[in-house]
């Protein structure tokens, strides 16, 4: 399988990345031309330079790119969360809508769409505006006419996948998970066809 993955750099990207190349998997990896990458090429990742951001840019950098599948696990940044949670993703889902890549991987967070009450009134604080952000980068997911498996995880941790991961399609569940174990889930859904259409609550148990 050939994956492209944006958000490759670190976290639940990088993760997947891993997984996906430790078992021979190839594997793109859209970057901006300032991020770190030595980890990725130690991978054996492929990369490509773009800015998200850059609608026209990201199109022009991915033109006559071939993949079986996309990852998008772009989240906010302290400043600017609009411009990735909703535009960048919404730019990453038009560029892979044009190369024809129809199966798409969508990383979102728990408290987006109708998971919306699942947040705590202390998260809903924190993250409410950015979970709305989150619901119209998902909502132009849906309307492109491709394959997708949204994942929202919980809050999100470090260390280990711990295998204890499920995926609910429950709207209402809270929890945590680690972004590793997020990661494995992602892969699995790749793998599997029935999680087409599907839009999935992450913690683990």
């Amino acid at each position: 399988m050939h994956v492209l993955i944006f958000g490759a750099t670190r976290n639940t990207g990088f993760e997947t990345a891993k997984i996906l190349r430790a078992r021979g998997d190839t594997v793109t990896a859209v970057v901006r031309a300032t991020s770190e990458t030595s980890a990725l090429k130690e991978l054996g990742v492929s990369l490509v330079s773009a800015d998200a951001f850059n609608g026209s840019d990201l199109q022009m950098a991915l033109k006559g790119l071939s993949a079986d599948a996309a990852l998008c696990s772009l989240g906010n940044t302290r400043g600017t969360p609009e411009r990735v949670d909703h535009v960048a993703v919404a730019n990453v889902v038009d560029a892979c809508a044009g190369l024809g890549i129809k199966r798409f991987i969508l990383i979102s967070s728990i408290g987006a769409g109708n998971s919306r009450p699942a947040l705590s009134p202390q998260a809903e604080k924190f993250l409410g505006p950015v979970c709305a952000l989150k619901t119209l980068g998902e909502n132009h997911l849906f309307a492109a006419g491709l394959d997708y498996t949204v994942i929202r995880p919980g809050g999100l941790g470090h260390g280990p996948a711990s295998g204890r991961g499920v995926l609910s399609e429950d709207p209402l569940i809270s929890g945590s998970i680690r972004r590793a174990e997020v990661a494995r889930l992602a892969v699995q859904c790749l793998d599997d066809p029935k999680t087409i259409g599907h839009v999935y609550s992450a913690i683990e148990l």
